[in-house]
Formats: structure tokens, sequence, C-alpha cells
């Protein structure tokens, strides 16, 4: 599914149950990066609304235990093998989920539904708005990490689709970058000292709203709601 495609179904879940404080994901695209690379273009996004990203380690399916087993109950009672198409399989999901919240009674819980012991569901107590979004945020969390990058040949590291030279004599060896804490410029470190800054032009508002923060030709995303600048 095409990232822009995905994010605006968040939107329409957000808007529908509210904004989550948190969302836990796996290790993988389009939400985690096997590679560790840098944080996806999504996640940053949601940094940006005020969630809280929880990446689970990698090969650790067990740290996300409860949605694991939801999703193969789900599976099971909508009997996904019979479906004879797409819209069938949306249908059979969209009924067993209903019954899952209102219909099915937890011992757990007294023998109350879901919904019952948890009326806040339907309450969208945490309303989303586009216009909450905040790249200080997005700033914020990326200074607070390093990222390790090793220098080609010509002197030259990449990072967020920036090509930066910081000299041949380096070549070969491994940079550190971070992120000022003001969003604006990358610091490039060579063995613990400082040899270069440059502006962090993907780390706009704009890029992370529209999910192309990795793209080196930006394809504005039609569908981001513009909001006033923050």
């Amino acid at each position: 599914m095409p990232l822009a495609e995905l994010q605006t179904r968040l939107r329409r879940v957000f808007e529908d149950w509210g904004q989550p404080g948190a969302l836990r994901v796996d290790n993988g695209e389009p939400f985690g990066s096997p590679t560790g690379y840098a944080p996806p273009p999504l996640s940053l996004w949601l940094i940006g609304q005020g969630i809280h990203v929880i990446w689970n380690k990698p090969g650790c399916p067990q740290q996300n235990a409860v949605v694991e087993k939801l999703q193969d109950t789900t599976a099971r009672w909508a009997e996904v093998h019979a479906c004879r198409d797409l819209a069938d399989l949306n249908q059979r999901l969209a009924q067993q989920s209903q019954r899952q919240r209102q219909a099915y009674p937890v011992s757990r819980l007294g023998g109350l539904t879901r919904l019952a012991a948890y009326p806040a569901l339907f309450s969208g107590q945490r309303r989303y708005d586009p216009a909450d979004f905040q790249i200080q945020r997005v700033w914020q969390f990326l200074a607070g990490l390093s990222f390790t990058r090793r220098v080609s040949g010509v002197g030259v590291v990449t990072h967020f689709n920036q090509s930066i030279s910081i000299g041949r004599h380096y070549k070969g060896q491994y940079a550190q970058l971070r992120l000022q804490a003001d969003g604006q410029h990358w610091q490039v470190f060579v063995d613990g000292q400082m040899v270069k800054t440059y502006p962090a032009e993907a780390l706009t508002r704009q890029r992370v709203e529209d999910l192309t923060v990795m793209t080196k030709n930006r394809r504005p995303n039609r569908n981001v709601v513009s909001s006033n600048p923050t």
C-alpha cells in the first residue's frame, strides 16, 4: 500500500476513534526500519502529530503479544480462508470487530463486553486535529539520536537523501551525525570532533507531513491537510 494511502487511512481511524497517545509497531516497514538507517517517514509524521511511537525489538513479536493474538483470533472468527473476495473479507472483519467490542462477554471483565467495561472507546476523548502537528516534536526526537554513516571514497556522507562533502581525507571512516536542537542543521563528527555542519533541508514541516523526508525529488502528497505553520 502506498504511504500516502496508509496515512489517509490512519487519519480516518484517528477521526473515528480519537488520536492514540502511543502506537506500538514492529521493526519492519513502513513504521520501522529493519536496517536501522533512520526512522521511517510515517513514524516521523506520527511523532510530529504527538503520538509516541514504540518500536518492538527485531524478531520479538511477543512484545506485542496481545495484538498478535487478536489478529489471529479475528482471522479465525471471520473465516478468512472462506472469503470470496476483498469486499467479503472487509465485511467479515468489520462484523467480527464489532462483535469483539460490543457483544462478546469477557470473563476477566466480570462478564462485561469491552464496550460496557470501557465506554470511553466511543467518546473520542483525544480528538484528532491535523493542525496539532508540531515539527518541533520531530526535531526533539531526532536530536536525541546519533546516526552513523560511512564516508565514501570521495569524502561524502549521505543522510536523509542529502549528500555532503566532508573531505577526501576522511574516506572509508565512520562519521556520526547529530541534529541540532533547533532542527536547522546536522552536525558531522569524526573521532569525536565536529568537522562539518550543514542545513537539515529535508526536515521541514511540509516534507514530514507529506512523507517526503527521504525523497530526493519531492512530490507533494495532495492528500495532506494543510494547517497553520508552527
